[in-house]
């Protein structure tokens, strides 16, 4: 086989007919500098924008789990503050009903001694 018509490879794929393989873009040798660089230049914009767009993604996201973290701090304040009234007001009651029964026990032995006479 003659060397000057063998086929350029890209890979293990060969070139026919001066065309891509299946698959295959083919290389810059065809484009200028110039056209190889607003090429490139493109596809930098466009990775630009994926990133960009990816980073006001992940902005919001730690927004919003600083807000969901903020209202689940304030409901579970609020639930304690409530927790410790309801002690509170416990407490309140039991040294009322302990009075009581105190109150309950002097009277039941004024009454004995009442009903001894």
């Amino acid at each position: 086989m003659d060397s000057s018509k063998e086929s350029p490879t890209i890979g293990n794929e060969a070139y026919t007919n001066g065309t891509a393989a299946s698959g295959q873009t083919g290389d810059l040798s065809g484009y200028t500098k110039g056209e190889t660089d607003a090429k490139l230049k493109d596809v930098n914009y466009t990775l630009l924008g994926v990133v960009v767009i990816l980073l006001v993604m992940v902005a919001t996201l730690l927004i919003d789990s600083f807000h969901i973290n903020s209202s689940t701090y304030k409901e579970y304040s609020e639930k304690i503050d409530s927790l410790e009234t309801t002690q509170k007001i416990n407490e309140a009651l039991l040294k009322q009903i302990q009075d009581l029964s105190e109150q309950n026990k002097q009277n039941t032995e004024i009454i004995k001694q009442l009903l001894k006479k």
